[in-house]
Formats: C-alpha cells, structure tokens, sequence
C-alpha cells in the first residue's frame, strides 16, 4: 500500500506515497490538511498505524523528522494521537 515505511523521515508533500501525505495535486492549507487526514484516519487502516507509531516515537524522544509542505501539521496530529 505505502511500500516500505520510514518513520524516522514523514514526508507531508502532496504525491510523496505516504500514509501522511495528500494525492498530487492537493493544494489546501493547514486546516484543509487536517481534515484530510481525519477523513483518512476514519478510512486507512494504514494512516492509523502510521499516524500512532510516528507519535509514539516522538513521546518516546525517537527521531522523528517531519518534511514537505505540511510536515507541522503532520507533527501536531501525530503527537496528538497519544495526549
């Protein structure tokens, strides 16, 4: 589905193939983006196991660096799954 899975590096860029970015194409902003992924996480199990591991390793101190157009965002819900 998202071939092989880097948790250290999350890239964000739309079309990047990565359960944390949006298709091609995608132009929306932060807000858009969130609810984007929101939407994925109800439908991909995939984005949940993902988005949960890419958090756990951020409370845990692992590196985890975020990049692409939305990687702050990306950042923020990732952490969240585990407040």
């Amino acid at each position: 589905m998202y071939g092989v899975v880097n948790f250290r590096c999350i890239d964000t860029e739309p079309g990047a193939g990565t359960a944390f970015a949006p298709p091609s194409g995608f132009q929306g902003d932060d807000r858009a983006y969130a609810k984007y992924m929101r939407e994925r996480w109800k439908s991909d199990p995939g984005v949940r196991q993902h988005v949960a591991v890419a958090g756990r390793r951020l409370i845990r101190g692992d590196e985890v660096v975020f990049v692409g157009r939305y990687a702050n965002e990306a950042r923020r819900i990732a952490q969240a799954v585990w407040r």
